[in-house]
């Protein structure tokens, strides 16, 4: 499993379509260009974070061998949490960056301590799915680059975090079709 620091920046990241609201209002209704082009610019760091921990996840840690029991999608999760994302949004008639702050720290311990990494949209961004799977008669969140159509599409994963897996899945190429 990944340590804390890496958990950390996957829920740090998670903040980046908050920066990226924050950096339209900034250049569109506030006109501070400067301050929308150094969002975007924290924007772009957090892309790359969350691209890194996946990469060093898929190299460090050991794959395991799975054989999925059940499968189904859950990107459904991501909806609740657009409100969050489009907060920068939701203002009076004078923006109060201590509220977006406080409102920006509740989010991040509600992701940190339910182990909610999926909900990071920059991951979908990216280019994975999320999936609730069971192993073992344990549910898990599984992170992959397929369209699961099926359990039997992955058998290699590892282990990110208590509940949250990355696929590894390994194909044959030398199969005959």
């Amino acid at each position: 499993m990944l340590g804390f620091s890496p958990k950390l920046l996957l829920a740090a990241t998670a903040f980046a379509p908050v920066l990226f609201t924050s950096a339209l209002v900034s250049i569109f209704i506030d006109q501070k260009y400067w301050e929308g082009a150094g969002l975007i610019a924290l924007v772009l760091v957090c892309w790359r974070v969350c691209v890194l921990v996946l990469q060093k996840a898929k190299l460090k840690l050991s794959p395991k061998r799975v054989l999925l029991k059940s499968v189904k999608p859950a990107d459904k999760e991501l909806v609740g949490f657009v409100l969050a994302y489009l907060l920068p949004l939701a203002r009076g008639s004078v923006f109060d960056p201590v509220s977006l702050a406080i409102a920006m720290f509740v989010f991040f311990v509600v992701v940190m301590t339910s182990n909610a990494y999926h909900t990071n949209p920059l991951m979908g961004l990216i280019g994975y799915h999320f999936y609730e799977v069971v192993l073992e008669d344990v549910g898990y969140v599984l992170v992959s680059r397929q369209t699961l159509h099926n359990k039997s599409s992955i058998n290699q994963v590892v282990q990110i975090t208590d509940y949250m897996l990355l696929d590894t899945t390994i194909f044959d190429n030398t199969a005959s079709p």
